[in-house]
């Protein structure tokens, strides 16, 4: 950085006076000049971090969309899991029924019940 203690020196007497009220016009475009050029230069030291710094935030917003996709998938691979338990209780619920139904035919057939295996 360009900075020099005369140009800190210089702006701080310029602040002073704007605070005061007493600055000109001259003054006022000074400030204004000085004050832009810290902006520029701490833009261009900021600039290289600042690359940095979005470079890894879209690196961290494409890992958020993968992780993202992956728990979208999670989500649909639970649901049909839980589509598929639901089937299966149904199926031995029915499987049961007509267990029975067929051991009651049988019980009926031989004249006795069945002993319960």
């Amino acid at each position: 950085m360009s900075w020099t203690e005369d140009d800190q020196s210089r702006l701080d007497r310029l602040r002073d006076r704007e605070l005061s009220g007493t600055l000109t016009q001259p003054e006022q475009e000074e400030l204004a000049a000085l004050m832009a050029r810290i902006e520029a230069e701490e833009a261009a030291m900021l600039a290289p971090e600042m690359a940095r710094l979005r470079a890894e935030a879209g690196d961290l917003a494409a890992e958020l969309a993968s992780v993202e996709g992956e728990n979208e998938q999670l989500a649909q691979l639970m649901a049909q899991q839980q589509a598929l338990v639901t089937d299966t209780r149904r199926f031995l619920e029915e499987f049961e029924r007509r267990r029975a139904s067929i051991l009651d035919g049988l019980a009926r057939v031989a004249g006795e019940p069945l002993p319960a295996a």
